[in-house]
């Protein structure tokens, strides 16, 4: 009877550390196999002749995908092992709908149609009076309403008047209590200015703020493509576009500065270029810099008075 409990006892180790293997094999391979990309980009001087295609495949091709953008159309496939996703299903169940509304809006106008011819009808009604009105018989206009008509119009001038009065007191009122709410917090911001400058310049918070950014520079690196290449030439309606554009850009020129030219145009409109870029993305890259944070002391310490911190 011991036999047969310790061979049973057996079996389920031999399959507890199976099972436990291929969760860590399977584990390990999420973690350490790359998410490959090819992307490409190309425009011709306007915006409806840009290209642009991406392609990714991961765990050894079994999830890839591709999505294009072309002639102002987007098109997409995705494959997760032997299912298959594409934007073809999309644009069916686009035009369906799209039949389907086209449908009612005709049911609906031709509705509408009918009760417009059954209002236009002529109504025959006999003259209780027994008498027909001539053509071009003048009907005798009726005093009185138009008088009331007279002061009706009076009284509606009167009260768009003291709307319009109404409205100016209460837009300046709103004008004052904004001045006066700036004026209010800038006043609490100068009170509170010191606490502010003691919180950025405490050690403990500078030393955090130096970790980040040092896990953030080095996430940026792992990320940077391992190839890319090009040359483009933009440029927009206003100059301060450019000019904020160009701003953005200067931030991740020093990873792809060596490899492309840029050149703002400051004086027309205009996009122009192509851009290659080829690389390779690891979970591990996410992990280690999550890792070393959350282990840190000093941010940790810094979080907490974040959250308690108050103006």
């Amino acid at each position: 009877m011991l036999h047969i409990i310790f061979l049973i006892l057996k079996i389920l180790g031999i399959v507890l550390l199976v099972v436990a293997a291929a969760v860590i094999v399977l584990l390990a391979a999420v973690i350490l196999l790359p998410v490959r990309y090819r992307a490409a980009v190309s425009c011709g001087g306007k915006v409806k002749s840009l290209k642009c295609r991406i392609r990714f495949h991961w765990l050894a091709r079994l999830i890839s995908g591709e999505a294009a953008y072309e002639n102002e159309t987007l098109v997409w496939k995705f494959r997760i092992a032997w299912k298959r996703f594409d934007s073809s299903e999309d644009e069916m169940e686009s035009r369906v709908t799209e039949e389907k509304t086209e449908k009612r809006e005709k049911k609906a106008e031709k509705e509408a149609r009918k009760k417009k011819t059954d209002k236009n009808r002529p109504d025959e009604k006999p003259d209780p009076s027994g008498t027909k009105k001539k053509a071009g018989q003048k009907i005798p206009e009726d005093n009185s309403k138009s008088q009331k008509e007279k002061s009706e119009e009076k009284e509606k001038e009167e009260k768009a008047e003291e709307g319009i009065a109404e409205k100016a007191a209460a837009f300046c009122e709103k004008i004052k209590y904004t001045f006066h709410k700036i004026y209010v917090n800038i006043k609490s911001l100068a009170e509170k200015k010191e606490n502010v400058q003691n919180f950025l310049t405490d050690e403990i918070h500078r030393n955090a703020f130096f970790t980040v950014l040092t896990e953030v520079k080095r996430l940026l690196r792992s990320l940077r493509p391992k190839k890319i290449e090009g040359s483009v030439e933009f440029g927009f309606d206003d100059p301060a576009h450019t000019g904020y554009v160009l701003a953005a850009v200067s931030m991740i020129y020093p990873l792809i500065g060596e490899y492309t030219d840029i050149r703002p145009d400051f004086e027309h409109k205009i996009l122009k270029g192509r851009l290659l870029a080829e690389g390779k993305i690891r979970l591990l890259y996410f992990l280690v810099p999550a890792w070393n944070l959350y282990f840190n002391k000093d941010v940790k310490k810094t979080y907490e008075h974040i959250k308690s911190f108050k103006l």
